[in-house]
């Protein structure tokens, strides 16, 4: 007999001869697959948090899509999919939801979310071409708007990602849809615009699929206003990917102006060059006057903060702002408020006066810049809000320098328990990597969430037979100075014995290069080629070159101890140089390891050690992503084996055969 949806279960889906195995081949029962399906089930039913760490091999991404499809055709409901990576959004998109939209006998409507800047205002281009073309004159920047003034005539999706090229940020920003520039049902593209036909396919979706970053800015904007909100409304999240949960929490959270910002709104306003911009449109010599009183003022008070930097060597640096130097970086206080709040004035001015719908709406948009500007400039110089970290960072190596000025949450903790946990019925945080010391205390604690379901599931992979842990018993300790040398050596062995095929994980840079040198010829020689990181090369055609070259070797840091996927015989060794401890010099980490100390709790035993467990679980986990995948991993870190806290790293590991 035929089954029907409603009596149609998760084991029946997911079992041996179950629909997934019926349809798709290669693929096996996975009993902890199940388990994470019918506990993701379970929290939804019962309107309840869910954290669960999936090891390699799990199949979380059927495990929650599954009861999330189920849940939204039962009660007409959005649930929403948050993922913190385009790769694995893709996966999600052009894959898993395709297959299931083949097999599972209900139809469901999936839809991909993006950003609202993701997509081109036709109304704004045409503004483009008629007053401010002249703002481009280099012959990328008029090639570039040549190509989106072709496209637009052939593209249905309107959005960046479908452009042949990738514009450059000056051209698109001209062109994107943007809430304070749009005049909605008003503009006379409505009917046809890019933007609103994606939020209506949003708005009748079943699974709405969305980035990190876009999860946030909504929640950013419900905080101010629960109806508003850029997602429609929805009671059931799925977090993958949630071990980045609290950096683009903390990211969304944070205020940044930099010189290059404000450089480039005033030359929207009036570009000198060419006699372009918003004043120039409106012909207003008072906006002008306004706007170069405002460059004079910006330059000074930049040039300032620049001398304050001038004795930190390196490219970059980051000093935090307190009151203790709030004044040497900042001696004259805000000396752009008095040509901000003209600028501010003027455009109300010529905003009030306006002629059309068109143009009021063009004077809104750089009316609002210019007041929130100046908020969050006020906001840095007098840092009323003892929550937030005020830091300044610049970076050298060009004509100009870049300088950064940043108020960033030192915990995010509170904000996410009241404007996530507490206003959503269900939120499921997934990920192969978020329990410590096996438990999720840490993570909890991190992202503020109290009561939830818990679900640890260890890899389906027979780690015991695929891997061997090696531990170099002559290694010195990491800040001895014969350590660097007994690396090398150490480095060199491990890739001739298994003749590339490897990934070398360091913590630094400085360190990479310097045994980079060492170890490159001594692998040209047996033929051996090997990649760096910040060479020509970018992360993606490295990876990609390193996959086709199968007894290569591939020298990383920080970005490749996650997120990188290569399978089979190309990747059989994963050398991690030293464990992953964060040095806490960064402003924003110093601050954390302070509070800690203030409460009087231990910051190595809060703070680092997780921080560094979870990073070594990453980089473990770039070796085994299949069943038959087969390799080493070896540490070269002597602390592993010698200090105490070296049983909490091992503890983490998947059990594995350990050579010392």
């Amino acid at each position: 007999m035929t089954q029907t949806p409603k009596t149609l279960t998760l084991r029946d889906i997911f079992s041996p001869g179950g629909i997934i195995s019926q349809h798709l081949s290669g693929y096996e029962f996975r009993e902890e697959q199940l388990h994470m399906a019918n506990a993701v089930a379970r929290a939804f039913a019962a309107s309840e948090h869910l954290i669960v760490e999936a090891g390699t091999g799990v199949g979380k991404s059927f495990a929650y899509l599954i009861p999330a499809i189920s849940l939204a055709l039962k009660t007409d409901q959005t649930v929403v999919v948050s993922t913190n990576t385009i790769s694995l959004q893709e996966q999600l998109v052009t894959k898993d939801i395709p297959f299931l939209e083949n097999v599972l006998p209900r139809d469901f409507k999936a839809v991909l979310a993006k950003g609202r800047r993701n997509y081109l205002s036709r109304r704004r281009l045409e503004s483009l071409l008629a007053y401010e073309r002249a703002l481009f004159d280099t012959m990328e920047e008029v090639e570039h708007i040549q190509e989106i003034i072709k496209w637009v005539e052939t593209t249905d999706d309107g959005s960046r990602a479908d452009l042949p090229i990738q514009p450059m940020p000056q051209v698109w920003d001209k062109v994107a849809s943007d809430r304070d520039n749009c005049l909605g049902r008003k503009c006379p593209t409505y009917d046809v615009c890019f933007y609103f036909n994606a939020r209506n396919e949003m708005y009748e979706a079943d699974l709405l699929i969305v980035n990190h970053h876009l999860l946030f800015s909504d929640l950013a904007i419900r905080k101010n206003d629960p109806s508003a909100g850029i997602l429609p409304d929805y009671d059931h999240l799925i977090i993958d990917e949630a071990h980045h949960l609290e950096a683009t929490a903390t990211h969304h959270t944070s205020i940044e102006i930099s010189n290059t910002k404000i450089k480039w709104f005033l030359d929207s306003l009036h570009n000198q060059r060419n006699d372009s911009g918003t004043a120039t449109r409106f012909n207003s010599a008072d906006l002008i006057d306004a706007v170069d009183e405002a460059r004079e003022q910006a330059n000074l008070f930049f040039e300032t903060i620049a001398a304050y930097f001038a004795d930190i060597d390196g490219y970059t640096a980051t000093k935090r702002i307190d009151e203790s130097n709030v004044d040497a970086v900042f001696p004259k206080g805000n000396v752009l408020e008095a040509s901000l709040s003209q600028i501010e004035k003027t455009l109300k001015q010529l905003h009030d006066n306006a002629a059309t719908d068109d143009d009021e709406q063009e004077l809104t948009a750089p009316y609002n810049q210019c007041k929130r500007l100046r908020e969050e400039l006020d906001m840095m110089i007098r840092q009323p809000d003892t929550d937030y970290l005020y830091w300044a960072e610049t970076s050298r190596g060009r004509r100009t320098p870049r300088i950064l000025l940043n108020a960033t949450p030192i915990n995010v903790s509170q904000m996410l328990q009241e404007n996530l946990f507490d206003v959503k019925e269900s939120v499921v945080m997934t990920s192969a990597t978020l329990a410590t010391n096996r438990n999720f205390d840490y993570f909890k604690k991190r992202v503020g969430i109290n009561e939830c379901r818990e679900l640890l599931l260890h890899s389906p992979f027979n780690f015991k037979e695929q891997v061997k842990i090696h531990v170099p018993r002559s290694m010195p300790d990491p800040n001895n100075a014969e350590f660097i040398p007994a690396a090398i050596r150490e480095i060199k062995h491990y890739l001739k014995l298994t003749h590339g095929k490897a990934f070398v994980l360091f913590t630094s840079y400085k360190m990479m290069d310097e045994v980079y040198e060492e170890v490159a010829p001594y692998l040209a020689e047996m033929g051996i080629d090997v990649f760096k990181q910040g060479g020509e090369l970018s992360r993606t055609d490295m990876l990609q070159a390193f996959r086709e070259d199968t007894n290569s070797v591939l020298f990383g840091t920080s970005s490749f101890w996650e997120g990188v996927d290569v399978r089979g015989e190309a990747l059989s060794n994963v050398v991690i140089t030293k464990l992953p401890f964060e040095v806490p010099t960064h402003p924003v980490m110093e601050a954390r390891v302070k509070q800690i100390k203030e409460r009087g709790g231990n910051e190595f035993m809060e703070f680092s050690l997780p921080e560094a467990i979870l990073r070594l679980k990453q980089g473990f986990g770039r070796l085994i992503r299949t069943q038959t995948d087969q390799g080493i991993v070896v540490i070269l870190d002597s602390r592993i084996r010698t200090r105490s806290y070296g049983k909490s790293f091992l503890d983490s590991l998947p059990p594995c055969d350990i050579v010392i």
